[in-house]
């Protein structure tokens, strides 16, 4: 029987390695929070993002974000940037003040979207660090 999502899963990666993607079918095409956390992250990160997560964009790296960041904040900061920046939020001036833009709001995903979103952001990390 022919495996669809194998299939499809290779056409959409054919830019990545043959060792990221080995690590791709072997861990993630089974995980389901990885998957939702990919799907919702080209929707809405990937436009500013570098999907790489080690790779500076229009906005900075994620790789590393879950470690460097607080989960509290990191929803806030999602949700809404600009009312953190207004607020005062010592983390959100400081990326303001190196020249980045603040970031779109994405009030509506809930908690189970973003802890998809960086659970995907650290899986493609630290996939990137074993391949390099």
């Amino acid at each position: 029987m022919i495996n669809f999502s194998l299939i499809l899963f290779f056409i959409v990666n054919l830019s990545n390695s043959f060792t990221e993607r080995i690590l791709y079918v072997s861990k993630s095409l089974n995980d389901e929070n990885y998957n939702r956390g990919q799907v919702i992250f080209k929707r809405d990160c990937a436009a500013c993002h570098s999907i790489e997560m080690d790779l500076i964009s229009t906005a900075p790296a994620l790789g590393g974000i879950t470690k460097r960041r607080k989960k509290e904040w990191l929803y806030s900061y999602t949700r809404n940037s600009y009312k953190m920046f207004i607020e005062g939020d010592s983390i959100a001036k400081d990326l303001r003040s190196q020249n980045w833009g603040l970031m779109s709001g994405f009030p509506k995903l809930s908690n189970k979207d973003l802890d998809a979103i960086y659970y995907f952001v650290e899986k493609k990390y630290e996939a990137k660090k074993i391949k390099n």
